[in-house]
Order: C-alpha cells, then structure tokens, then sequence
C-alpha cells in the first residue's frame, strides 16, 4: 500500500481520484436518499485537486494502479466559505473502497490526516460523518459527537483533540 499525495497537473492523480470520488459519492448520496448529478464530479475532483496548498491536503492510498481510498483536509481560517472552525483541521472528505475496509488502510490515513495537523500546530479537528459508514469508523479513531449537527449536510459534528501524534 503507498500513500500518495496528490499533485496539480498529474493525469494519473487525477484519473484515481475522479474514479474514487464517482463510487464515494454514489454511497453517500444511497445513504442520505439523494442524487448528485454525474456531471458536477469532474467539476469537484478538478476543484479539490487545484485548491491544494500549504493548508489542504489531499492524499491517495493505492495498491499496485488501483485507487483505494483517499482524504481530503484542510486547516479552517477565517474569511473561509461555510462552516468554520478558525485553526481548527477539518476532514471534508474521507473513502475507503468498501472491498478494503476494515483492512486498517482507513486508520493508517486517519493517522496520515491528522499527523498533517499536528506538524501545523493544529491541536483540533472536526469532520462531519455519514450515519451509515462513518459514524461507527470515527468514534473508533477516537473521534466525539460533539451534539451538533451541520446545517450544511445534516450530519453530526465529530470532534477529536490531537496529543502526541507526532
């Protein structure tokens, strides 16, 4: 298994990451009883990859060629869009091919994602999670339900405390 992180300009990042992003938002759109059209994933994928810099990051797990799984992050700062949480790090986007789940690969990237906060100086994250996948998953990494839900997506908010990740 390697972990890549995700390069502008790279067609093969690209091509992983749109393949990822089609069955990761199929399952969340089942579990939340909605359709996101098929044409706004290009749109997406292109928009997470050319909004990297020095505080988002965006990381691929593959196996040979294939995709596995991927995250999406971000450390939260004023003046940012939608709901903030200014220095805090957000997970905005979390999948793991459900063929290699429950393999650790999930763990390893949890671990990946908030090691990237703690070298910044973040001490907290917040992610919002899915009800059906990702609940059960974020409360095994320690994460909290902080009681809130996002009027963005209708999720619960999940809270974790960073201490000695590095």
């Amino acid at each position: 298994m390697k972990f890549i992180t995700v390069e502008k300009g790279n067609p093969e990042h690209y091509a992983l990451l749109e393949e990822m992003m089609l069955e990761y938002i199929s399952e969340t759109d089942a579990h939340r009883g909605i359709s996101t059209p098929k044409e706004f994933i290009p749109k997406i994928t292109k928009s997470m990859i050319d909004r990297s810099d020095g505080r988002r990051i965006l990381m691929l797990a593959a196996d040979e060629n294939e995709g596995v799984g991927f995250f999406y992050a971000k450390i939260d700062k004023e003046g940012d869009a939608g709901l903030i949480r200014p220095d805090w790090g957000y997970i905005m986007e979390f999948f793991v091919r459900p063929p290699y789940r429950r393999r650790g690969i999930g763990r390893d990237m949890v671990y990946l994602c908030e090691k990237f906060f703690a070298h910044r100086g973040i001490g907290k994250v917040w992610l919002t999670a899915d009800a059906v996948t990702g609940e059960p998953f974020w409360v095994s990494c320690g994460y909290y339900d902080s009681g809130e839900v996002s009027a963005e997506n209708g999720q619960k908010i999940f809270i974790k405390e960073l201490s000695d990740i590095i």
